[in-house]
């Protein structure tokens, strides 16, 4: 009985432990061990639905580097692939240039921008959104197919604003970026906040404050959005300093005076910004940095303090180059800053081409005699050979400029010229009668124009305008060998399509000249001329307008210009880009011959590479009704440093 209830009892026993450790693997723990979260304050977004393990299949396993051969992504119905595309981290194959090596594929990179592209659509507003990959491995190397579900977009069913004190901003209502029934996307709401962000400091609430709120339904697939906007105090400008002034070489004044607001002046950050471009535009500072003073919340007036950082005294430039119209072409420039202190600046420089050179000084005295004038001083002597004429003259001009308000700068002086035309055709001289070869001619005149530039870049320019208006008069009392009224204006725009790269745009182009007193005819160094890539581009240099009996240019006392241009990128490459124009104009023998219905047309396109020192291009430009039908080409092929306007 002893052995026989022993061997009971270990069984017993083995039976027991064997239950008991079946309770310990599948026992779950009790909600006193593990308390529920608290509930959260917002519905949490939901979980993005991941793709099973099998959906990226594994690659094959083979020698050597596994290559990307095709990549598509499809299903894309709101989001564009192009923008899907950019967010992606993996180099795409492409069929250009055509030797290129396949990129490189991995799997990892492939997960990675699963990931990327989730949260790029959640980003827009998609909360319910799959991706698919699809990979299919063959000798060339894989085929990538991602396939896009995207689901329902979260839908803005409420915008409101709630604005502190009085200032009205009801304004902006109609620029808001995001408005009830939009999808939402986390760039337009940022958009919507920048919208009072900007807006208020350019209006004297330099302080303002904007906080907002957005309340999710990833359910219904809607969300509203609260803003709060505080401007603070109504704001003006203080009292102008100069960060260490007294080591600066160039002078206070100089600086002051490129100042575009004045003390008491309602606030605004534009000013700002066109102060900094102002002391940019003298070339004297590497950095110009302008601060709001830090001042109690409750002040509302904010003193500026400018910190400059001047630029080396001497800088020097050299180019080289290559065109249609001058061929080879070089220039040297060296430029002395603070000559002599007080932010003097000397330029001298020196051009040469297949059509002359050119030698020039240029010296220019900030606030002259503690004035808010400039004192500037150009001279130089050049040597053209044109397709109409040669030339030879000598030139001084000496002037006073000074800024005055909505960014004009006026200008006045006097200019002395002396200048000899040569190797001019007979039947030229035949035609125009009042010039004379190899004859010294002294122009003595008064100079008076104005000057405005708004565009945002020097380089290429998207928005804004430059006008050019100049006038020159010569009497025989300021001891003018010939007498002339002269009146140049040049006018340029240039608007940017909305938020595109597209960018519109024009030129009008307008001269005139009138002999006067004793002077009967103008010499042909001083008529107009036009054609060529920087004017109406179907006609070679200067063969537009009149010409004599062998067809050599005469040129004219009037000329009218207009040019409309269509720039665009390429989606071939980036700095790669397009353009589409058409040109118009005419050169008039005399001012009573002005007629719109003269004017010859050329439309045309080409290409531009945006390199770093300004776009290099291409243009083909038809002339649609030739002046001489059996010697003019009925094309014109330009290449060009820059754009043409």
């Amino acid at each position: 009985m002893t052995g026989l209830w022993r061997s009971w009892l270990l069984t017993l026993t083995l039976v027991i432990t064997l239950l008991g450790g079946g309770r310990v693997l599948n026992a779950q723990p009790s909600p006193a061990e593990f308390p529920e979260p608290p509930a959260p304050l917002a519905p949490a977004p939901p979980p993005v639905a991941e793709p099973p393990a099998a959906a990226i299949p594994a690659s094959p396993a083979q020698p050597g580097e596994l290559t990307l051969h095709a990549f598509h992504i499809v299903g894309a119905k709101t989001v564009k692939i192009k923008d899907l595309e950019k967010e992606l981290s993996i180099k795409l194959p492409s069929f250009w240039p055509p030797w290129a090596k396949p990129p490189t594929f991995r799997l990892q990179d492939l997960e990675y921008d699963v990931e990327r592209l989730k949260k790029f659509y959640l980003r827009q507003g998609f909360y319910h959104t799959r991706i698919e990959p699809k990979i299919t491995y063959g000798p060339k190397g894989a085929d990538v197919t991602l396939v896009v579900h995207e689901g329902p977009w979260i839908k803005v069913t409420d915008v409101s604003v709630e604005v502190s004190g009085t200032i009205d901003l009801s304004e902006l209502e109609r620029k808001w970026p995001l408005k009830p029934g939009d999808r939402y996307v986390d760039k337009t709401y940022d958009a919507l906040k920048n919208l009072y962000l900007n807006y208020l400091p350019n209006h004297g609430c330099p302080r303002v404050k904007v906080r907002g709120r957005v309340y999710l339904d990833e359910d219904l697939n809607t969300a509203k959005i609260h803003l709060t906007v505080n401007p603070g105090p109504l704001s003006h400008f203080g009292a102008v300093s100069i960060k260490e002034a007294e080591k600066l070489e160039t002078p206070p004044a100089a600086i002051l005076e490129k100042v575009t607001f004045k003390s008491g002046q309602l606030f605004t950050l534009d000013e700002l910004f066109k102060t900094q471009r102002k002391l940019y535009a003298t070339d004297l500072f590497r950095s110009v940095v302008l601060t709001p003073a830090q001042v109690p919340s409750q002040e509302n007036v904010i003193p500026i303090v400018i910190a400059v950082e001047e630029k080396k005294k001497r800088s020097f430039k050299a180019g080289l180059g290559y065109g249609d119209e001058d061929k080879v072409r070089a220039r040297l420039g060296l430029r002395y800053r603070n000559l002599w202190g007080g932010g003097r600046v000397l330029d001298l420089d020196a051009k040469y081409s297949t059509l002359g050179y050119l030698f020039t000084q240029s010296f220019t005295n900030p606030v002259v005699f503690g004035s808010s004038f400039d004192f500037v001083n150009q001279s130089g002597v050049w040597r053209r050979y044109l397709p109409g004429f040669n030339d030879q003259a000598y030139y001084t001009q000496s002037r006073l400029e000074r800024d005055i308000p909505w960014n004009f700068r006026v200008f006045f002086g006097h200019g002395l010229e002396l200048d000899r035309p040569f190797d001019i055709p007979t039947a030229t001289v035949i035609r125009l009668q009042g010039t004379e070869p190899e004859k010294q001619y002294l122009a003595s005149f008064a100079l008076l124009g104005v000057r405005r530039d708004t565009t945002d870049s020097n380089i290429e320019p998207r928005r804004g305008s430059i006008l050019k208006f100049s006038n020159q008069f010569a009497p025989n009392f300021f001891g003018s060998g010939l007498q002339f009224l002269q009146s140049v204006l040049d006018l340029r725009r240039y608007h940017a399509i909305g938020d595109s790269n597209f960018v519109v745009a024009g030129r009008v182009r307008m001269g005139v000249i009138q002999p006067i007193q004793s002077t009967t005819t103008i010499p042909i160094s001083r008529l107009f001329f036009s054609g060529g890539a920087t004017s109406v581009r179907g006609y070679q240099l200067d063969y537009l307008g009149p010409r004599n009996a062998t067809n050599d240019p005469t040129g004219g006392e009037a000329v009218m210009e207009f040019s409309i241009e269509g720039r665009f990128p390429l989606p071939i490459y980036p700095k790669i880009g397009g353009v589409v124009f058409i040109d118009a104009g005419n050169v008039f023998p005399r001012i009573h011959n002005l007629d719109l219905g003269q004017l010859k047309y050329s439309p045309g396109f080409g290409l531009r590479y945006l390199s770093p020192i300004g776009a290099i291009g291409v243009d083909i430009a038809f002339p649609t009704n030739r002046i001489n039908y059996q010697q003019d080409s009925n094309y014109q092929f330009h290449f060009t440093v820059g754009y043409g306007f």
